[in-house]
């Protein structure tokens, strides 16, 4: 008999057995034991040597048998003459749940399989894919049809099919062997408080403290990391919820709000991924962990229900206050991708605490962000409809009393350039909603307002302000179908237009309205829009943005539309209106199964088939685009292309990169908080369109 590098598995080298804890296995229930680790985790392999470890003496180099001889009769379940012949692995992954099935009718669990192969497979210096496997293995959460899975799945299954003891001694053996990596104690804890106790208050307190316990050391491993500092916040966050008593809650509302504004100091500190093996850089992230903030808002909201009477410090009303404002503009300007959104719970916590400590509700906001939402009202994705609140569309009239606020307070406070910026947002928003109007303000007056404000603080102001700047100013454009007239009659009737001398000022009013032509240019307000677009990067910046939205999809507020003045910018709920309706007419969705209808209109974002619906067609005006520069992106740069307009050419990020040639390819523009985008539509249906 000889030994394995481990106890627990002894081989008898002559007949091809194993003895596991004390029982003969064959070969067959020990390579299925092996395979235990691969149901779990797709495109899992081991390489030929540590196979060969594994399996012991002698190794083939010193006259045993070949690795397909020592594996018969079980060869064909086994893939080891792929593209890369030193990695191993099995031939499905129904063939490794059929041997995790046998394996348990025999009483070998996938507990003891993980731990009693984690010391050979890993040794005294572990190959890099053997601790990522590992890694995944025990701590990678996937994202079901329900959200994220709060375990892996091996996790998961040993709870089920086990118990909560045999996962926690299954993480306490990797947190063992692997002593500096903080991702294993991190589990440890988020197992301890997530465990439901059954009302027994003895276990509930033991669990708790361990699950401190376990936070603490994840910290200490990982003492920059604000995703690991979090967990201690939900372990107080979790007691609070169970206080009973002014003193406890007092205690552990203090407990838990120092801990998530230490993971709010820690986020502050990250850097994007660029910054990785930096000097100075102590921890990086793909994504702005805002849990930090979050959870500071969580746990004011407990608090207050749990001591409602009592007195409420102004500095807490104050946080509340900014987290609701942080919270506002980071859900209007993005998602975490193109096709997920924040747990509907999200928003429902900000805007509840914020009603709570002020009494304002979100609705009543007239911010820039605010203003942004007031179309999206009543749409089967705004913010408010997924938190469950009730909502109506917003009337032509509401909208209309909110610009005449707007208005009065600009004309109260001239100098006040958020003041401006909110007035004429406000004239776009009430444009959406009504075209050609004697109600909407002139453009050429929208125009003179922000005008006053470009002279001064030449780039440096936000980037809400640039946005109306490029907004205000775009130049018109005929559909692309026009450009092939005449060059020398396009310039000839553009010469015509220009002419002043037969026009009334009622002519100049009307067409100044919502459906205005370009800005006379004896108003001297030929910008350089090149310089407005420059500009509005560096304000996003300047801002932060981009380092609270970095990771995160940036979502397109206007579309260029085929509209004129102030109509021709389509905010995007009308696109989702449009996808609605789509939805209803085209799609059998069960009307109270509102996670899988917001899983296809995501997929019609993520897929183009929005570009292709025949009423977006209708309103979004086809642009015009060449290839910039870089042609060929780095990994964290962004493909740019010119976008042409007016005759001038202004730089866009893509959504989607173009590959070839661009001339037959139709793009739509839009603008995020960082900039123009151009859409990548699809090849016209006909030659000339």
């Amino acid at each position: 008999m000889a030994h394995s590098s481990t106890e627990s598995v002894v081989r008898d080298s002559t007949e091809e057995t194993f003895v596991f804890r004390g029982e003969e296995l064959t070969a067959e229930e020990f390579t299925q034991m092996q395979d235990h680790l691969f149901e779990n985790v797709s495109e899992s392999y081991l390489l030929m040597p540590e196979c060969l470890q594994i399996l012991g003496p002698p190794d083939p180099i010193h006259g045993g048998p070949p690795f397909e001889a020592r594996m018969e009769p079980f060869t064909d379940f086994i893939n080891a003459s792929g593209s890369n012949p030193e990695r191993v692995c099995m031939i499905h992954p129904v063939v490794a749940q059929g041997a995790v099935k046998l394996l348990a009718d025999s009483g070998i669990s996938r507990s003891a399989t993980v731990k009693t192969l984690m010391f050979p497979l890993c040794g005294y210096e572990p190959q890099p894919h053997i601790i990522q496997f590992i890694k995944d293995l025990l701590t990678k959460r996937e994202l079901g049809d329900r959200g994220k899975q709060k375990f892996s799945q091996l996790i998961e299954d040993i709870k089920k099919y086990e118990n909560f003891y045999n996962a926690v001694s299954v993480l306490k053996t990797a947190s063992k062997k692997f002593g500096k990596n903080a991702m294993y104690p991190q589990t440890l804890s988020r197992l301890y408080y997530i465990e439901r106790c059954n009302g027994e208050k003895w276990r509930e307190i033991t669990n708790s403290q361990k699950a401190e316990k376990w936070a603490k050391e994840a910290i200490k491993r990982a003492p920059g990391n604000s995703f690991v500092a979090d967990t201690l916040g939900q372990v107080y966050k979790s007691r609070l919820r169970k206080a009973k008593g002014l003193e406890d809650i007092l205690q552990m509302t203090d407990e838990a709000f120092q801990a998530f504004k230490d993971v709010e100091r820690k986020a502050d500190r990250e850097e994007g991924p660029e910054m990785d093996n930096t000097a100075g850089v102590v921890s990086t992230s793909n994504s702005f962990n805002n849990r930090g903030l979050f959870g500071y808002v969580q746990v004011a909201k407990i608090a207050f229900e749990k001591r409602s009477a009592t007195f409420i410090p102004s500095d807490l009303v104050m946080g509340v206050e900014a987290k609701f404002d942080f919270f506002e503009w980071y859900l209007t300007y993005s998602m975490p991708d193109m096709s997920s959104l924040e747990p509907k719970y999200f928003w429902e916590d900000v805007v509840l605490c914020y009603r709570d400590y002020t009494t304002k509700t979100a609705s009543e906001s007239t911010s820039f962000p605010g203003l942004l939402d007031h179309l999206n009202r009543g749409l089967f994705m705004s913010k408010g409809r997924r938190a469950g609140f009730e909502e109506t569309e917003e009337t032509v009239s509401d909208l209309e009393t909110v610009r005449d606020f707007l208005k009065t307070t600009y004309e109260a406070n001239v100098d006040d350039v958020k003041a401006a910026e909110r007035y004429i947002l406000s004239n776009i928003i009430l444009s959406n909603k009504i075209q050609n109007s004697p109600q909407l303000t002139v453009v050429t007056e929208l125009q003179t307002i922000i005008v006053r404000y470009v002279g001064a603080e030449v780039g440096r102001r936000s980037p809400e302000f640039y946005l109306l700047v490029l907004l205000l100013f775009w130049p018109e454009e005929q559909p692309l179908v026009a450009q092939e007239e005449d060059d020398e009659e396009v310039e000839r009737q553009s010469a015509k237009d220009d002419g002043s001398e037969d026009r009334t000022s009622e002519d100049e009013e009307q067409e100044t309205r919502g459906e205005t032509v370009q800005p006379s240019p004896k108003l001297l307000f030929d910008l350089d829009l090149q310089q407005q677009v420059t500009f509005m990067k560096e304000a996003f910046e300047r801002a932060k943005y981009g380092k609270y939205l970095r990771g995160r999809y940036l979502l397109p507020l206007f579309f260029l539309g085929k509209g004129s003045g102030l109509s021709k910018w389509i905010h995007k709920s009308r696109l989702d209106a449009i996808l609605e309706q789509t939805m209803h007419a085209e799609r059998a969705v069960e009307k109270h199964d509102r996670m899988k209808k917001e899983r296809q209109i995501s997929e019609m974002w993520v897929s183009g088939e929005v570009w292709q619906i025949p009423e977006i067609q209708d309103i979004l005006l086809p642009v015009q685009v060449e290839l910039g520069h870089p042609p060929m992106p780095q990994e964290h740069e962004e493909q740019e292309v010119f976008v042409c307009a007016g005759g001038r050419k202004i730089v866009a990020t893509v959504e989607a990169k173009p590959e070839g040639v661009l001339s037959p390819m139709l793009f739509y523009l839009g603008f995020t908080i960082k900039g123009p985008v151009v859409f990548k539509v699809g090849f016209p249906q006909e030659s000339g369109q």
